[in-house]
């Protein structure tokens, strides 16, 4: 995001050359070279190669790419610091919903043009971060581990990250955001679009190249910035239509942050209209550039910042949003089954909060309710736990204290199943490995919710499996998929990530960064789905070791949902198999965490 149209400027002008991050890094002078990185930028280049990402990506993989990623560079002397934003700022509302419903749009018509979308340089390419969740939670967890993370909720995040990066010296920035190129420092720019893992190869940007051919002083490049048209404000002056023409407007206008005042007067003389709301949006923009900034009263108090951020929002009154990416609302209720999940999540965080008599405790979330609606910030009332079900307080709950977290993990584990069901008990599930229990929660509340049947239930478990054993090689030849097939991977992951928000809200950080990470293969699942609903013998058979875990088997006594073939998430109506299960009377917490499906050494470029 930033200013469109600059980058490409840049690059005409020649202030773009290709560099060697591990080379930059180990010429540097300084001890420990600072690279400070924009997270959510370099998701992109961390996901797998493109084509894959209609199939719901290849999730396993995450955790290797990401650590890979921060090694090399550790490897080679740097100190890496991470952003993310925390929350949404309130003047980017709109902008947020209008790209929301655009990424909505997009990704309904690459699953409709399946499977003509597979043909081309772009097979199953889906842009942007909307199917990443799994790869999100893998590279924030490589940050905590690897370096810090530094979550922003007080001021736009590229406006601290810059901040931080100039206060503290910073070697670099890696981003993909343009708007870093108005902002003053002697950090470096290496653009997260042009980033080469296997040779850890970038383009770096040039600021002084830029301000040079603008012929701009450091004071004029936020009204560049903003005459130009960023994130906070799209409104060019009429007949201003080069970035040549809006340098030398705002040249011959003297405009400089920190010594302009922004009157009402100025904007009518810049853009020929006196319109207030205009005018203060144009202000903020300028001011997205002030890096001397003051936060008087943190939205988050110190004591709060290690809690995760879902429960941050909720807990603060922050909207957080919902959004399920590449699922057509028009074939399910998904918004409305996901706010389920949502209000009992609230639910769990208000169990401690007073009542005060005549006033209702709502959380406000944007949501995309259905299909003809927009995206939009709505109350929500809280499903609260019954009594039987022991919520500690929160400052418990998300303690980093080891012994206090020791002694609350039955408690959470029974708190997570209630999060997932109603008509599920701790007893039920207290047997299963851990790498496998948010698997078998996703599938268990699926399958309760008439959104997938049994036997497709089965055959992702397999996948699962399969996973943690090593059993699926890096090397899958991409077979064309089938629209239901595609339609139950982003239905499986999409709520996973709803089930990783369980468990973040039940306080379980250490099997978040570790267990808990996503391990479906969508590529696997379309290539062994059609063959395993029916050939029930060969599916019962690789069922035998986990049909323990088959807890989601009970619900076919309420009978079989019929699904027509073709249209469905199992392509089919198939009966459920019966496997004998072998319960292990005892909890396998104690099991440790291995890393599952490791892939090469070496990545290959995907962009």
């Amino acid at each position: 995001m930033g200013i469109v149209g600059l980058v490409t400027f840049l690059t005409r002008i020649g202030g773009c050359r290709g560099v060697n991050i591990l080379d930059e890094i180990q010429k540097c002078d300084k001890k420990e070279p600072l690279i400070v990185i924009d997270l959510l930028k370099v998701i992109c280049s961390l996901s797998g190669p493109m084509d894959e990402q209609i199939y719901g990506c290849r999730n396993q993989f995450a955790w290797t790419y990401a650590t890979q990623f921060c090694d090399r560079m550790i490897e080679a002397g740097a100190r890496l610091v991470f952003f993310i934003d925390g929350k949404l700022q309130e003047g980017k509302y709109k902008h947020w919903i209008q790209r929301q419903e655009k990424v909505y749009a997009e990704c309904l018509k690459k699953l409709e043009n399946i499977p003509a979308e597979f043909r081309g340089n772009n097979r199953g390419n889906i842009q942007g971060n909307v199917v990443k969740h799994a790869f999100i939670a893998a590279l924030v967890a490589a940050a905590r581990k690897k370096g810090v993370l530094i979550t922003t909720y007080d001021v736009e995040c590229d406006r601290e990250l810059a901040a931080f990066a100039r206060k503290h010296d910073a070697l670099a920035i890696i981003t993909g955001d343009s708007d870093f190129l108005i902002y003053e420092g002697n950090f470096r720019l290496w653009s997260t679009s042009d980033l080469n893992l296997e040779l850890m190869r970038t383009v770096e940007w040039n600021r002084e190249e830029l301000r040079k051919a603008l012929k701009l002083e450091w004071t004029h490049m936020p009204f560049f910035a903003a005459v130009a048209g960023n994130d906070h404000f799209k409104n060019r002056p009429s007949g201003v239509c080069t970035f040549y023409n809006v340098a030398q407007k705002v040249r011959e206008m003297n405009l400089r942050y920190g010594y302009t005042r922004i009157s009402i007067e100025l904007y009518d003389k810049i853009f020929r209209k006196r319109d207030e709301n205009f005018k203060i949006s144009f202000e903020e923009a300028v001011k997205l550039y002030d890096t001397d900034y003051t936060v008087r009263k943190p939205v988050v108090p110190s004591e709060m910042r290690h809690y995760p951020n879902y429960a941050v929002c909720i807990i603060r009154g922050i909207p957080g949003s919902i959004r399920l990416p590449c699922l057509d609302l028009r074939e399910a209720e998904y918004s409305q089954i996901a706010l389920q999940i949502y209000r009992r999540q609230v639910g769990v965080l208000f169990r401690h909060r007073p009542v005060v008599f005549g006033q209702l405790l709502t959380s406000p979330v944007f949501i995309k309710p259905n299909h003809y609606d927009t995206y939009k910030i709505i109350a929500t009332t809280p499903i609260t736990p019954p009594l039987a079900v022991k919520v500690p307080l929160a400052e418990q709950l998300y303690s980093l204290d080891p012994q206090v977290s020791k002694s609350l993990q039955e408690v959470k584990y029974r708190l997570l199943t209630w999060l997932v069901s109603d008509t599920l008990t701790f007893e039920e599930v207290c047997h299963i490995n851990p790498k496998y229990l948010l698997d078998v929660f996703t599938l268990y509340f699926l399958v309760e919710r008439n959104l997938l049947d049994i036997t497709t239930a089965d055959i992702i478990l397999v996948t699962i499996d399969d996973c943690i054993k090593n059993l699926i090689p890096r090397q899958i030849p991409l077979q064309r998929p089938r629209k239901p097939n595609v339609t139950t991977s982003f239905v499986y992951t999409n709520f996973y990530a709803m089930m990783y928000f369980n468990a973040e809200t039940a306080g379980m950080r250490q099997e978040l960064d570790t267990t808990f990470l996503c391990k479906f293969d969508g590529v696997y699942f379309n290539l062994i789905v059609d063959h395993l609903r029916f050939d029930r013998t060969l599916l019962a058979s690789k069922l035998e070791s986990i049909a323990s875990y088959r807890v989601y088997a009970k619900l076919a006594n309420r009978g079989v949902v019929k699904t027509e073939v073709g249209e469905g998430y199992g392509g089919g109506m198939v009966p459920p198999i019966t496997v004998q299960p072998t319960i292990k009377a005892e909890p396998d917490w104690d099991v440790k965490p291995k890393l599952y499906g490791e892939p090469p050494r070496k990545i290959s470029r995907w962009n």
